[in-house]
Parts: structure tokens; sequence; C-alpha cells
């Protein structure tokens, strides 16, 4: 069987909604332009905004340069996941391996404090329902997707609710339990596997200790099945050939067709198309649409997109200059010389004494405090970790914050609508 799953639960925001991707990532391995390793495989991802998005990216020529591989963060939840499955098999809490040093993809990584915490909550969560969970389970999908399979990270059943937990070790982007189409397969395949109990609930819960924590979503077993007869519909309109491509936030996010060197063409066109009639005159002054005209609903869907966007944009940059660096740039482009990098010292600890020698004590910057994330992480206080509970008090005493900016999310976020506090009384 190939190491994965046709049709895995880790893609399934692809499959089920751009039914095309499934026969044009068939060709593409048989024309060997794919390879099945580089499909999406049941592990978890890091998401581009973990990339994008981090405080240690920093633009350059408006391109956001990330300097930390995917790979990396990856391997980090390879090793948080081993962690969490060896705390279930041998009775042992996630402090146990603090100060240890486990790899992964290549990585290697010494188990901190603030490592080991992020595991506590789950797995006590866990251990209130259960001193038997199944760990690491393959379950067999095929009543719905024949010969497909996937790997259910954790599973229980309390009180006749079937339990399924997942943890997520990415910090960026928020993975919500709600709607998840990767654990209600979990869910049944787990009901399946468990011979199709008369459970009166699924509870789903995405355990992502670094965006949002302990997340969770009930559904009915009916509703379950329901989703079970969608998949089935799914399955059948792909074997068919029925299928259309269909782009989405999700669903491109890892598809590998749009990584491939000639890309994926609906994914462009889903772009150009974003922008209206602008992007059609590429001449040197574009006539641009007044955007005062612009209808709010496209403005929105606009913005909506606005990661994906600049991964995209970031991905065409790439491209583009690897043209021209090979002798065929896009017309109207060239590529130069860059300018000069960031000026660093060849012997630092020569240059230390040179600079001391010279000005004295001026070659230092002042004393900063470390920033509230370093002290959080070396101060306060955890379930299985001492801190420093009298001084972290007493530095909370000190804190204030302002509130934070109104952020703009789609209408089915479950946060109530924003309500401006105007003072009505004001005179002015």
């Amino acid at each position: 069987m190939a190491a994965h799953a046709r049709l895995s639960p880790s893609s399934a925001d692809r499959w089920m909604v751009c039914t095309a991707s499934v026969p044009l990532i068939d060709r593409l391995i048989a024309a060997g332009e794919l390879d099945e390793s580089q499909l999406e495989g049941e592990r978890e991802f890091i998401s581009e905004d973990d990339i994008f998005a981090s405080e240690d990216a920093a633009y350059q020529d408006v391109i956001l340069e990330p300097e930390r591989e995917s790979t990396s963060f990856s391997a980090e939840g390879t090793v948080m996941h081993t962690i969490r499955e060896m705390c279930f098999e041998f009775d042992l809490d996630p402090m146990n391996f603090v100060g240890q040093t486990m790899s992964a993809d290549g990585f290697t990584f010494t188990i901190d404090e603030d490592m080991a915490d992020r595991l506590v909550e789950g797995v006590d969560w866990v251990r209130q329902h259960t001193s038997n969970p199944l760990i690491e389970i393959r379950v067999d999908l095929s009543p719905w997707l024949p010969g497909q399979f996937g790997t259910c990270d954790c599973a229980f059943i309390f009180k006749y609710a079937l339990y399924i937990s997942d943890y997520k070790n990415g910090v960026g982007k928020p993975v919500e339990a709600t709607n998840s189409r990767q654990l209600r397969l979990y869910a049944l395949g787990v009901w399946h596997m468990l011979g199709r109990p008369d459970v009166k609930k699924i509870i789903i819960n995405i355990d992502q200790p670094r965006a949002g924590g302990m997340k969770f979503w009930e559904i009915t077993l009916a509703e379950l099945l329901e989703f079970g007869e969608e998949v089935r519909r799914v399955y059948q309109r792909i074997e068919s050939g029925k299928v259309e491509f269909c782009p989405t936030s999700k669903g491109c996010q890892w598809c590998p067709v749009r990584k491939t060197k000639r890309g994926c063409a609906a994914y462009n066109q889903w772009f150009i198309q974003m922008f209206g009639p602008a992007l059609r005159d590429i001449s040197e002054n574009p006539s641009f649409v007044d955007p005062a005209q612009m209808p709010r609903a496209q403005r929105y869907y606009i913005v909506k997109h606005a990661a994906d966007i600049k991964a995209w944009l970031v991905k065409l940059h790439a491209e583009s200059l690897e043209a021209a660096l090979s002798g065929d740039p896009d017309p109207g482009s060239k590529a130069i010389e860059g300018g000069e990098g960031n000026r660093f010292f060849t012997d630092p600890d020569q240059a230390k004494r040179i600079l001391v020698g010279a000005i004295g004590r001026r070659a230092f910057k002042p004393r900063q405090l470390i920033g509230f994330t370093e002290i959080d992480k070396i101060m306060k206080p955890g379930r299985k970790k001492q801190g420093h509970p009298e001084a972290y008090e007493a530095l909370n005493k000190l804190v204030d914050r302002p509130p934070g900016k109104p952020k703009l999310v789609p209408e089915d976020h479950p946060k109530p609508a924003y309500v401006p506090d105007y003072d009505f009384d004001d005179p002015e």
C-alpha cells in the first residue's frame, strides 16, 4: 500500500471540494512531474501564516523572506506528537521529557519546559476521561472511501460519546474543531473500527496550545453518518470523472499541484479574477476602476484572502527571478546584481576589544528587560513547572495593556460582532 492515502483525511479540505485535483495529481505522478512523497501525508503541516507572519520574518523589497524552513516546524510537531504518544503508552508526564534530546526529519530538539507545558492540558484532559485511550491508530475508511485510511491521534469512548482528539503544534493559524473534515473522517474510521457502537454523540477536540488552546465541537451520530454519505458521494463523483476545479484557502494550502514547476492554472486564475478588469491592462500606466466603485462584497473577499495572495506573490516573484537568472526573463523584467549585504565582523572578539579600547562602555547598548513572552516562559508557574509565582504575581500588578484593535473576520466566526461604545452624553 502507498505511504500516503490517495484521499487522506489530512487533505480532505482539498479533494472534497476541488475534486479535479485528484485525477490531475494522478496524471502528474504517472508523468513523473510529482512524486508520492510530495503528497499531503498523515502528519501535521505548518501553515504559511506560521512562516510568512512570524515575528522573525522581515520584509526585503516587499517580498517576505522566512528564515526558518517549514520542515523544521513540522519536525517539531512530529516530536511533540511522539512525546504525547509516549505519555499515554508508558503512563508518563510531559515534564519527564524536559532536558531530553529528540530528533525528527533530520532536525534535533532539546525538550524544554515550554514545549512540555504545551502538552500538559491536553494529556490531563484525556486522562480525566479514560485511562486507556487509542493512540496513533490507523483506521480503515473503506466503507466510505474504498482503499483509503487515516491515522487518528487519540480516540476513546466515555459515557456513550465517541471522543476524537487531535494535537496541533502550529502557532500562526488557529485550526478550528468546528466542521473539521479531517477529524470527522477519523471519527467515521474509529466508529467503524470499534464495531459501530451505539454512541449518542461525537466530541471533536483540537488541542492547539499556542493558537486557541482546547477547542471542541459536538455532533450527533446521525450528523456524522450524514457526513459519511457526503464523503461517499464525493468519492463516486471522483471515480466517475465528474470533477471540477474549485480553489479554496484550505484546499490549496498544501496541494502539491500548485508547487510543481507548471503550477495550477485554476489557482492562478482564482487570484487574477479576484482583482477584476484592472489586471487585464498590463501597460506601464494601467487604468484602474475607481476603488469607490468596487462592490463591498468583492472588497472583503480580497481582504479575506490576503494571506493567500501574499504567499502567491512570493511564489510568482521567485519564479520570475529564476526565469531572469536563467536568461529567459519575463517580458519587461531583468535581473541585476543586488546591493551590498549587511555588514558583520569576521572576528567578533577582536572587534569587541577594539571598540571597548576606543570608546569604553559606549561600545555596548544599554541593558534591556526581556520581553513579556520570555517572562512568561521563565517565570510563569505551570501545572508541572515551579516558575517564580510570587515575583510573577508582583510583576503582573505592574502590567497594563490597551484594548486590542477590532479584527475583521468571516461573519460565521464564533465571537459576537463588535459594537462600538458610543458616548451619547458627550456634548462634543
